[in-house]
C-alpha cells in the first residue's frame, strides 16, 4: 500500500511538472511569435508599405511649422484653434498684419473640441501664447468613443499628426475605443485593406515608389485657404424657396465636448492664457433658430471666459458686419456644414484683430520692430 501510494505521488508530481512545462512552453511560444510579429510591423512601417498619400496633408504642415517657430525664436501671440471652421475662416497673415500680433492656426478638420484639447496641452509644452482662441463649431454633439468612418478617420489624422509621443500615449484611451488603439498607431493596421482594394498603391510601395511626404518651406502660419467662389445666385435662391438648410434646434453639446471645454478653460488658468471664444459665422439664411443654438452654447461657456465673439449673431445685428459679410465672403453651398471663402476669411482676420487688439488687455503690438515689420511685408496678398 506504501509503494502505491508513492507511485501515485511520484506520478501526480510527475504530470504536474509536465503540465507546467507545457504552460511554459506555451508562454514562450506565444511571446516567440508576439516579438516576430511585433519585427514585421515596425519593418512595414519604417518601410511604409501601407502607407496612404499625404503629401498634401495641412495638420502635419502646421504641426511642423509650430515646432518650427519655435526654433526660429518667433513667439505666438495668439494661438488660433479649432476644426475646418476656422482652418477655412480666418486669415492668420492679415491678422498679423491688422493686429501687430504673431498669430497661428492649429487643428485639423473634422475633429471635436476632446481632440482639440490634446492638440492644446502639447501646443502649450512648446509655446506659451498670451490669447488661445476657441473656435465653437468644435463643441459639438460628437462622442469620441462613438466616432465612426470619416468622423473616426479625422480624429486619426490629427491624432497622427501630433509629435508629443507621452501625450500620444496618454490621450489613446481618452480618444479611442480599445479596438480602434491599433489602426490609430500603426498604418499597417489601418490600411491592410490596400491588398484588396488598392493593390497597385501597395505594388508601388513595395517597390519604394509610393507617396513621399512633401515638406513645405515657405511660410507657413495653418490656414487652409480652399473656396474663392461666393454665394452663387441659385442658392441664394434656395434660401428663399427652400428655407435655412440648418436648424439651430438640432444643436447638442455632449457629455464629453461639455468636459473637455472645461478641461481647456482650466489648461489656460494653469498656464497663464486667456481663453477667448470665437464663432465663425455662416451665411445669415443657412441657420435658423440660431437663437437657440446661441442660448445653448451659451449657458456652458459664458463661466469660462469673458470673452466670446459670436460673429454669426453680430452679423444679423450689426449692419457694418453685414454689409462685409456679403453673399462674396460664403462657400457655394446649401449643405449644412457651410466655410468662408478667402475674402470672407479676410473679413474674419480683420475683425477678430480689432475685437481682440480693444477688448483683452496686456497683449504686445510688434509694429514698431523693423524687423517683424519685413517679415510681414512677404506675406501673400
Amino acid at each position: 500500500m506504501g509503494a502505491d501510494r508513492k507511485n501515485n505521488k511520484a506520478g501526480k508530481k510527475v504530470k504536474e511538472n509536465a503540465g507546467e512545462l507545457t504552460l511554459r512552453a506555451l508562454l514562450l511560444r506565444g511571446m516567440v511569435l508576439a516579438v516576430i510579429v511585433l519585427c514585421v510591423l515596425i519593418v512595414l512601417e519604417k518601410r511604409r508599405i501601407f502607407v496612404e498619400d499625404s503629401m498634401n496633408n495641412h495638420t502635419e504642415w502646421r504641426w511642423d511649422w509650430y515646432y518650427r517657430l519655435k526654433e526660429y525664436k518667433m513667439p505666438v501671440d495668439v494661438l488660433f484653434v479649432g476644426n475646418s471652421h476656422l482652418l477655412t475662416g480666418l486669415n492668420p497673415y492679415v491678422f498679423m498684419a491688422q493686429s501687430g500680433m504673431n498669430g497661428f492656426v492649429l487643428g485639423s478638420s473634422g475633429v471635436g473640441v476632446a481632440d482639440l484639447y490634446y492638440t492644446v496641452e502639447e501646443a502649450l509644452k512648446v509655446q506659451k501664447p498670451k490669447v488661445l482662441v476657441l473656435e465653437t463649431y468644435a463643441i459639438n454633439e460628437l462622442e469620441p468613443h462613438e466616432l465612426e468612418k470619416g468622423a473616426l478617420n479625422d480624429q486619426i489624422n490629427s491624432f497622427r499628426a501630433r509629435r508629443d509621443t507621452w501625450l500620444k500615449t496618454k490621450s489613446t484611451p481618452a480618444l479611442f475605443n480599445y479596438h480602434n488603439w491599433p489602426i490609430a498607431w500603426c498604418e499597417t493596421f489601418r490600411n491592410h485593406n490596400y491588398i484588396f482594394t488598392k493593390p497597385d498603391q501597395l505594388g508601388r510601395n513595395l517597390r519604394g515608389e509610393g507617396p513621399k511626404r512633401r515638406v513645405r518651406n515657405d511660410f507657413y502660419l495653418g490656414q487652409f485657404a480652399r473656396f474663392s467662389k461666393g454665394l452663387s445666385q441659385t442658392t441664394l435662391d434656395r434660401y428663399e424657396e427652400e428655407g435655412a438648410p440648418v436648424d439651430g434646434e438640432d444643436y447638442m453639446i455632449s457629455r464629453s465636448a461639455a468636459r473637455y471645454t472645461d478641461k481647456i478653460a482650466e489648461l489656460c488658468r494653469d498656464n497663464g492664457v486667456q481663453l477667448v471664444f470665437l464663432t465663425v459665422p455662416m451665411y445669415p439664411e443657412h441657420v435658423e433658430n440660431y437663437q437657440v443654438w446661441r442660448d445653448r452654447l451659451g449657458e456652458h461657456i459664458s463661466g469660462l471666459s469673458p470673452y466670446w465673439l459670436d460673429l454669426q449673431a453680430a452679423q444679423m445685428t450689426d449692419s457694418t458686419l453685414r454689409s462685409l459679410y456679403t453673399p462674396a465672403a460664403f462657400q457655394d453651398t446649401y449643405a449644412a456644414n457651410q466655410h468662408l471663402t478667402n475674402y470672407g476669411m479676410a473679413v474674419t482676420a480683420n475683425v477678430v484683430a480689432q475685437y481682440i487688439t480693444r477688448t483683452v488687455p496686456g497683449l504686445p503690438d510688434r509694429r514698431n520692430d523693423p524687423q517683424w515689420r519685413a517679415l510681414v511685408s512677404k506675406f501673400p496678398k
